[in-house]
């Protein structure tokens, strides 16, 4: 379920699943990506310029409040996304099940049903509700639109357009499912949310992983103290597998543990790499290095910030 909804978010980032094809400026080859990117400029693109302006882009989203907010009380609930997705899950099932003859009509249908997506939903519901009252206002919608804009105006030249959309080039790290991820990823380590990621940001999380790993306090971080943050990794994998299918709060408490447990694995390969004269040991200096290395490589057009393309994508060989 959270992996669906994972998905949901992602797509509601975009606000890319109108059910509308791509046009005919999405050339042949570019991907998946290009089409819905390109059907998304379409869709939005209110005065036909070609391009997608952020009021465009806001007021797309406001619409998208008003059909969630099923009782018109200025709030959208969890159980009133809830219901949108199971809309958009049962019109898109109505289309895989539609015989050839009535494909085009389940598909107006799901056209007709929507805005099914919206900014702020999904995984990013807590962090879009940012009062704290369980539910979302517009102007918390508009405000995660307007990040959702920026993050996806990659050059940021105040618009969307089809120079935009992500390099067909190059592959996701960790394979499907790897755009997700890299937006995951950024987001644990863009402390000052505007989209991106500094040094100093991922200097201050290399920090946060030494200091994590050194457990004895002594400034170096042995193989055994790596070790066993590996050992607890496991642990908790293996504890919250034997919860999964529950509800209540051991799932709930074994899923934290996990999530702990899991920063501590992405600091695994960090040790590996940064214990540069290979003694076994690595100090905090050596880690440092090894983040500026990284941030220097994933910085692909060098001008000081990471962002969700280069966090994911690996270079071309």
């Amino acid at each position: 379920m959270a992996k669906k909804e994972l998905l949901l978010g992602a797509v509601a980032a975009g606000l890319l699943l109108s059910g509308a094809s791509a046009p005919a400026f999405a050339a042949k080859g570019e991907g998946k990506h290009h089409q819905r990117h390109a059907a998304m400029i379409e869709r939005l693109d209110a005065d036909k310029n070609g391009k997608v302006s952020l009021d465009e882009f806001k007021t797309n989203a406001a619409a998208a409040f008003k059909a969630f907010d099923a009782d018109g009380n200025g709030q959208v609930t969890k159980d009133e996304i809830k219901a949108r997705h199971a809309a958009f899950k049962d019109a898109r099932k109505a289309v895989r099940n539609a015989t050839e003859a009535d494909k085009g009509k389940a598909r107006e249908a799901l056209r007709a049903g929507g805005p099914y997506m919206l900014p702020g939903a999904g995984k990013m519901f807590e962090k879009a509700d940012t009062d704290k009252n369980g539910a979302l206002s517009e102007a918390e919608v508009l405000a995660s639109a307007e990040k959702i804009f920026e993050r996806r105006d990659s050059n940021r030249d105040g618009v969307l357009d089809t120079a935009d959309a992500r390099p067909g080039k190059g592959k996701w790290h960790h394979g499907k499912g790897g755009e997700q991820r890299a937006e995951r990823m950024l987001n644990r380590l863009d402390t000052d949310k505007d989209g991106k990621v500094s040094q100093s940001e991922m200097l201050a999380r290399a920090n946060r992983a030494f200091q994590r790993f050194d457990t004895d306090r002594n400034g170096e971080v042995t193989k055994a103290e790596v070790d066993a943050k590996r050992e607890a990794f496991r642990e908790a994998r293996k504890a919250f597998r034997a919860v999964k299918a529950t509800e209540g709060e051991a799932r709930d408490a074994a899923r934290a543990a996990l999530r702990e447990a899991r920063l501590d694995r992405m600091g695994l390969r960090m040790f590996e790499r940064a214990d540069a004269d290979r003694n076994g040991t690595l100090n905090k200096a050596e880690m440092e290095t090894a983040a500026i290395a990284m941030f220097k490589k994933r910085d692909r057009n060098g001008d000081g910030f990471i962002t969700v393309d280069e966090m994911g994508k690996r270079r071309d060989k």
